[in-house]
């Protein structure tokens, strides 16, 4: 009969709005439902019925969505593992042991190990000498740095080819400016 989803959608809201409509009747003269007298409409403005269908056709919207909720689904046996937060599957002692053994992160080449080091190497050798652009002897100290020097990239390249920079100015006899240093 009603091939279209819109047809479909235009005759339940409007199914709905007569339901309203006749519950607003029934709920304005509820006193004729007691049979105690002759069939008598309450002396009401339309006003109050058209009110009343408002008031039921939105209440009864709000059941209609509500009832087409899903409830949220469960996780039945899954718990949450301490260390990292993801959900296990198997609660079971063995489960949780599969868990831990996957592992989250890998572990770092020795290529990238030695990378990172020698990087961090160079920027603390850039930050205690920041104008050192000029080449360092291993036999000579380079002058102490400023507090308001800025490191520059020829710095950082300064310390990428003299990576004991850092270890000779921490032994060295005048203490450097950078507290974060020790002795």
């Amino acid at each position: 009969m009603f091939q279209t989803r819109e047809a479909r959608m235009a005759v339940r809201e409007t199914l709905l709005v007569v339901i309203a409509a006749g519950a607003a009747f029934l709920f304005i003269n509820h006193s004729n439902l007691y049979l105690a007298g002759p069939f008598a409409l309450q002396d009401v403005r339309i006003e109050s019925y058209v009110l009343a269908t408002i008031v039921l056709y939105l209440f009864m919207r709000v059941a209609i969505i509500a009832m087409e909720m899903r409830p949220p689904r469960g996780h039945g046996e899954a718990v949450r593992c301490p260390e990292c937060g993801q959900w296990i599957d198997d609660p079971t002692a063995a489960g949780k042991e599969a868990h831990r053994a996957l592992e989250l992160t890998p572990k770092p080449t020795p290529r990238e190990v030695v990378s990172a080091v020698a990087l961090r190497k160079a920027v603390d050798a850039a930050r205690v000498v920041p104008h050192s652009s000029a080449r360092v002897l291993p036999g000579t100290m380079p002058a102490p740095p400023s507090d308001s020097a800025v490191v520059t990239s020829n710095d950082l390249v300064a310390a990428l080819n003299d990576p004991d920079l850092l270890e000779r100015l921490r032994h060295s006899p005048t203490a450097p400016p950078d507290l974060k240093l020790k002795r």
